[in-house]
Protein backbone atom coordinates (compact mmCIF):
# COMPACT_ATOMS: atom_id res chain seq x y z
CA UNK A 1 0.00 0.00 0.00
CA UNK A 2 1.01 3.70 -0.84
CA UNK A 3 1.83 5.04 3.02
CA UNK A 4 2.35 8.69 1.08
CA UNK A 5 -1.23 8.39 0.03
CA UNK A 6 -2.38 8.47 2.93
CA UNK A 7 -0.47 10.80 5.08
CA UNK A 8 -0.06 13.95 2.55
CA UNK A 9 -2.68 16.13 3.69
CA UNK A 10 -2.73 19.22 3.24
CA UNK A 11 -4.53 20.64 6.26
CA UNK A 12 -3.12 18.23 9.25
CA UNK A 13 -5.94 16.26 11.02
CA UNK A 14 -7.27 16.27 14.78
CA UNK A 15 -4.87 14.18 17.50
CA UNK A 16 -6.63 11.77 19.01
CA UNK A 17 -8.16 13.79 21.99
CA UNK A 18 -9.16 16.36 19.15
CA UNK A 19 -10.39 13.34 17.30
CA UNK A 20 -12.34 12.43 20.26
CA UNK A 21 -13.69 16.04 21.09
CA UNK A 22 -14.68 16.65 17.39
CA UNK A 23 -16.67 13.35 17.39
CA UNK A 24 -18.66 14.62 20.63
CA UNK A 25 -19.10 18.14 18.95
CA UNK A 26 -20.52 15.89 15.94
CA UNK A 27 -23.24 13.95 18.23
CA UNK A 28 -24.45 17.46 19.93
CA UNK A 29 -24.35 19.30 16.55
CA UNK A 30 -26.67 16.24 15.49
CA UNK A 31 -28.57 16.44 18.58
CA UNK A 32 -29.24 20.83 18.15
CA UNK A 33 -29.95 19.96 14.05
CA UNK A 34 -32.47 17.57 14.92
CA UNK A 35 -34.28 19.30 17.62
CA UNK A 36 -34.29 22.64 15.36
CA UNK A 37 -35.66 21.62 12.01
CA UNK A 38 -38.03 19.05 13.83
CA UNK A 39 -39.24 22.50 15.86
CA UNK A 40 -39.18 23.93 12.25
CA UNK A 41 -41.21 21.27 11.09
CA UNK A 42 -44.08 21.38 13.72
CA UNK A 43 -44.25 25.10 13.46
CA UNK A 44 -44.86 24.63 9.66
CA UNK A 45 -47.24 22.03 10.36
CA UNK A 46 -49.04 24.40 12.91
CA UNK A 47 -49.35 27.43 10.69
CA UNK A 48 -50.57 25.04 8.10
CA UNK A 49 -53.02 22.70 10.37
CA UNK A 50 -53.18 24.87 13.56
CA UNK A 51 -51.72 23.62 16.49
CA UNK A 52 -54.24 20.79 17.28
CA UNK A 53 -53.43 19.17 13.89
CA UNK A 54 -49.90 19.82 14.16
CA UNK A 55 -49.82 17.73 17.52
CA UNK A 56 -52.03 15.05 16.59
CA UNK A 57 -49.34 14.87 13.36
CA UNK A 58 -47.00 14.83 16.35
CA UNK A 59 -48.78 11.99 18.30
CA UNK A 60 -49.19 10.13 14.94
CA UNK A 61 -45.64 10.12 14.49
CA UNK A 62 -45.08 8.89 17.78
CA UNK A 63 -47.15 6.56 18.04
CA UNK A 64 -45.68 4.95 14.93
CA UNK A 65 -42.26 4.93 16.56
CA UNK A 66 -43.33 3.15 19.17
CA UNK A 67 -44.66 0.13 17.41
CA UNK A 68 -43.09 -3.04 17.27
CA UNK A 69 -41.92 -3.63 13.74
CA UNK A 70 -38.19 -2.29 13.77
CA UNK A 71 -38.61 -1.62 9.88
CA UNK A 72 -41.50 0.02 9.71
CA UNK A 73 -42.26 3.68 7.37
CA UNK A 74 -41.65 5.53 10.61
CA UNK A 75 -38.74 4.26 11.95
CA UNK A 76 -36.63 3.93 8.47
CA UNK A 77 -37.35 7.88 7.65
CA UNK A 78 -36.09 8.71 10.87
CA UNK A 79 -32.99 6.82 10.97
CA UNK A 80 -33.05 8.31 7.22
CA UNK A 81 -33.20 11.66 8.85
CA UNK A 82 -30.63 10.98 11.54
CA UNK A 83 -28.06 9.96 9.03
CA UNK A 84 -28.35 12.97 6.67
CA UNK A 85 -28.12 15.35 9.49
CA UNK A 86 -25.23 13.45 11.15
CA UNK A 87 -23.42 13.83 7.84
CA UNK A 88 -24.02 17.53 7.23
CA UNK A 89 -22.98 17.69 11.41
CA UNK A 90 -19.61 16.12 10.21
CA UNK A 91 -18.91 17.97 6.85
CA UNK A 92 -20.15 21.60 8.91
CA UNK A 93 -16.92 20.60 11.73
CA UNK A 94 -14.68 19.28 9.11
CA UNK A 95 -15.54 22.83 6.80
CA UNK A 96 -14.70 24.45 9.75
CA UNK A 97 -11.59 22.61 10.69
CA UNK A 98 -10.31 22.08 6.80
CA UNK A 99 -11.18 25.35 5.54
CA UNK A 100 -11.08 24.93 1.55
CA UNK A 101 -9.30 22.02 2.51
CA UNK A 102 -12.18 20.46 4.28
CA UNK A 103 -12.43 17.42 1.72
CA UNK A 104 -9.13 15.76 2.35
CA UNK A 105 -10.08 15.44 6.01
CA UNK A 106 -12.72 13.33 5.04
CA UNK A 107 -11.26 11.60 1.80
CA UNK A 108 -14.03 13.48 -0.63
CA UNK A 109 -11.35 13.67 -2.87
CA UNK A 110 -11.56 11.46 -6.13
CA UNK A 111 -10.30 8.31 -5.58
CA UNK A 112 -6.52 6.80 -7.48
CA UNK A 113 -7.88 3.84 -9.17
CA UNK A 114 -5.79 1.69 -10.45
CA UNK A 115 -7.82 -0.32 -12.63
CA UNK A 116 -4.74 -3.34 -13.00
CA UNK A 117 -4.07 -3.34 -8.92
CA UNK A 118 -4.57 -6.72 -8.81
CA UNK A 119 -4.48 -6.34 -4.74
CA UNK A 120 -6.88 -3.82 -5.09
CA UNK A 121 -9.31 -5.89 -6.72
CA UNK A 122 -8.21 -9.06 -4.56
CA UNK A 123 -9.34 -6.93 -1.17
CA UNK A 124 -12.51 -6.21 -2.67
CA UNK A 125 -13.03 -10.02 -3.76
CA UNK A 126 -12.38 -10.96 -0.56
CA UNK A 127 -14.46 -8.65 1.18
CA UNK A 128 -17.66 -9.60 -1.22
CA UNK A 129 -17.27 -13.14 -0.64
CA UNK A 130 -16.48 -12.83 3.23
CA UNK A 131 -19.55 -10.53 3.40
CA UNK A 132 -21.52 -13.55 1.71
CA UNK A 133 -20.19 -16.15 3.26
CA UNK A 134 -20.52 -14.73 7.32
CA UNK A 135 -23.76 -13.92 6.74
CA UNK A 136 -24.80 -16.91 5.66
CA UNK A 137 -22.61 -18.90 8.23
CA UNK A 138 -24.36 -16.48 11.29
CA UNK A 139 -27.59 -17.97 9.83
CA UNK A 140 -26.90 -21.08 10.11
CA UNK A 141 -25.42 -21.62 13.33
CA UNK A 142 -27.65 -18.26 15.03
CA UNK A 143 -30.58 -18.56 13.11
CA UNK A 144 -32.12 -16.12 15.61
CA UNK A 145 -29.48 -13.78 13.23
CA UNK A 146 -32.01 -13.97 10.14
CA UNK A 147 -34.39 -11.38 12.14
CA UNK A 148 -31.63 -9.04 12.13
CA UNK A 149 -32.34 -7.61 8.50
CA UNK A 150 -35.85 -8.59 7.49
CA UNK A 151 -37.31 -7.15 4.28
CA UNK A 152 -41.00 -5.04 5.11
CA UNK A 153 -44.04 -6.78 3.52
CA UNK A 154 -45.00 -2.92 2.42
CA UNK A 155 -43.29 -1.16 -0.34
CA UNK A 156 -42.68 2.07 1.41
CA UNK A 157 -41.05 0.54 4.41
CA UNK A 158 -38.63 -1.57 1.85
CA UNK A 159 -37.90 1.13 -0.07
CA UNK A 160 -36.55 3.40 2.44
CA UNK A 161 -34.78 -0.05 3.80
CA UNK A 162 -33.03 -0.26 0.54
CA UNK A 163 -32.38 3.45 0.44
CA UNK A 164 -30.87 3.66 4.37
CA UNK A 165 -28.90 0.40 4.01
CA UNK A 166 -27.15 0.66 0.03
CA UNK A 167 -27.23 4.72 0.19
CA UNK A 168 -27.46 6.40 3.38
CA UNK A 169 -25.10 3.63 5.56
CA UNK A 170 -22.19 3.67 3.21
CA UNK A 171 -22.50 7.23 2.65
CA UNK A 172 -22.48 8.23 6.23
CA UNK A 173 -20.56 5.51 7.79
CA UNK A 174 -17.81 5.90 5.38
CA UNK A 175 -17.59 9.60 6.41
CA UNK A 176 -17.06 9.30 9.97
CA UNK A 177 -15.26 5.50 10.32
CA UNK A 178 -12.65 6.19 6.92
CA UNK A 179 -13.49 9.51 6.36
CA UNK A 180 -12.79 11.50 9.27
CA UNK A 181 -11.53 8.65 11.84
CA UNK A 182 -9.02 6.55 9.65
CA UNK A 183 -7.67 10.66 8.41
CA UNK A 184 -6.70 11.81 11.85
CA UNK A 185 -5.44 7.99 12.70
CA UNK A 186 -3.34 7.83 9.72
CA UNK A 187 -1.91 10.97 9.93
CA UNK A 188 -0.87 10.06 13.97
CA UNK A 189 -0.59 6.23 14.28
CA UNK A 190 0.52 5.60 10.72
CA UNK A 191 -1.62 2.98 8.25
CA UNK A 192 -1.80 -0.11 10.52
CA UNK A 193 -2.96 1.03 13.17
CA UNK A 194 -5.64 3.49 11.60
CA UNK A 195 -7.15 0.48 9.58
CA UNK A 196 -7.29 -1.73 12.74
CA UNK A 197 -8.79 0.72 15.46
CA UNK A 198 -11.12 2.23 12.49
CA UNK A 199 -12.06 -1.06 11.81
CA UNK A 200 -12.69 -2.13 15.61
CA UNK A 201 -14.70 1.18 16.43
CA UNK A 202 -16.33 0.67 13.33
CA UNK A 203 -17.22 -3.27 14.56
CA UNK A 204 -18.69 -1.36 17.99
CA UNK A 205 -20.75 0.74 16.35
CA UNK A 206 -22.76 -2.69 15.22
CA UNK A 207 -22.76 -4.02 18.51
CA UNK A 208 -25.87 -5.92 19.54
CA UNK A 209 -26.17 -8.28 22.83
CA UNK A 210 -24.32 -11.23 21.40
CA UNK A 211 -21.41 -9.93 20.03
CA UNK A 212 -21.51 -12.12 16.97
CA UNK A 213 -22.53 -9.35 14.66
CA UNK A 214 -20.30 -6.70 15.78
CA UNK A 215 -17.21 -9.63 15.52
CA UNK A 216 -18.49 -10.82 11.85
CA UNK A 217 -18.24 -6.88 10.83
CA UNK A 218 -14.40 -5.75 12.34
CA UNK A 219 -12.91 -8.09 8.93
CA UNK A 220 -15.36 -6.17 6.41
CA UNK A 221 -13.81 -2.68 8.60
CA UNK A 222 -10.12 -4.12 7.88
CA UNK A 223 -11.40 -4.16 3.70
CA UNK A 224 -12.90 -1.02 3.84
CA UNK A 225 -10.16 0.68 5.36
CA UNK A 226 -7.79 -1.38 3.15
CA UNK A 227 -9.66 0.23 0.13
CA UNK A 228 -9.57 3.87 1.39
CA UNK A 229 -5.97 3.56 2.07
CA UNK A 230 -4.90 1.66 -1.23
CA UNK A 231 -7.10 4.45 -3.58
CA UNK A 232 -6.59 7.46 -0.89
CA UNK A 233 -10.80 8.11 -1.07
CA UNK A 234 -13.71 6.75 0.69
CA UNK A 235 -15.10 7.03 -2.90
CA UNK A 236 -13.81 3.28 -3.18
CA UNK A 237 -14.75 2.06 0.04
CA UNK A 238 -18.58 3.91 -0.19
CA UNK A 239 -19.23 2.05 -3.29
CA UNK A 240 -17.66 -1.27 -1.57
CA UNK A 241 -19.96 -0.79 1.16
CA UNK A 242 -23.34 -0.15 -1.23
CA UNK A 243 -22.22 -3.38 -2.83
CA UNK A 244 -22.14 -5.76 0.25
CA UNK A 245 -25.05 -4.13 1.50
CA UNK A 246 -27.06 -4.54 -1.87
CA UNK A 247 -25.98 -8.24 -2.07
CA UNK A 248 -27.17 -8.55 1.44
CA UNK A 249 -30.46 -6.77 1.22
CA UNK A 250 -31.63 -9.18 -1.90
CA UNK A 251 -30.27 -11.95 -0.22
CA UNK A 252 -32.43 -11.50 3.12
CA UNK A 253 -35.52 -10.78 0.63
CA UNK A 254 -34.40 -14.03 -0.89
CA UNK A 255 -34.30 -15.79 2.35
CA UNK A 256 -37.68 -14.38 3.62
CA UNK A 257 -39.67 -14.80 0.52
Amino acid sequence: MDAGRGAGQPHAPYGLIGLCLSLVAAIVLTAILMAATGGAAFLVAAVLHGWEGARAGLGGVLAALQTGDEFNAARLGLGLFVYAVALVALLLIARWRGGADWRSLVAWQPPAWPWRDQVLWGIAAFGLIYGFASSAALGYFYPKSNSWLLIPRDHLSAGLLLILAVVGAPLVEETYFRGWIYTSLRFRLGMWPAIVISALLFGLAHYESTHLYALAVFPLGLVLAALRERTGSTRTSMLFHAVNNLIAFFSAGFSGS
